[in-house]
């Protein structure tokens, strides 16, 4: 039987203490395969560290951006603009439900879909993701059956 507070202490454990700050060097979303990979750089100790993160079977993510601020968006950046992976976090209970509301009349069916999320990240203070994942990988570590029933 799998212990989700054991496991989910060493999730969020990994994602708060393993880097002073993570900058993202490279983020893919495959539909096709159902994950989204996080390429990392951070340090730590003075030592320079590259950390993956895979969400695998991801059965939906919603992306949420905020008004146009004073800093990068995730479609608009330069070659040389740093990501900074300012957030992220693991729920094993679901961090909330997605619902979505159409802004056109005659697509009302959309609102019926909805999704709970289990994972989180945000970037540079202010793009948030909110993931459904069953697997989670770390640098080879695999964790699994992560969605609660």
């Amino acid at each position: 039987m799998i212990n989700r507070t054991e496991t989910s202490q060493e999730i969020n454990s990994l994602f708060q203490d393993y880097a002073e700050f993570w900058i993202i060097s490279d983020l893919q979303i495959s539909y096709l395969n159902e994950s989204i990979t996080l390429k990392l750089i951070s340090t730590k100790n003075q030592e320079i560290l590259k950390t993956t993160i895979q969400f695998k079977q991801v059965l939906s993510y919603y992306v949420h951006q905020e008004a146009e601020v004073e800093t990068y968006r995730l479609n608009n950046y330069g070659n040389n603009d740093d990501f900074l992976l300012s957030e992220i976090s693991y729920h094993p209970n679901g961090f909330g439900q997605i619902y979505i509301r159409s802004l056109e009349r005659d697509l009302k069916e959309i609102e019926l879909i909805t999704a709970p999320t289990n994972f989180y990240f945000q970037v540079n203070n202010k793009d948030c993701f909110f993931i459904e994942a069953n697997t989670l990988i770390i640098n080879g570590n695999s964790y699994d059956n992560l969605i609660e029933d």
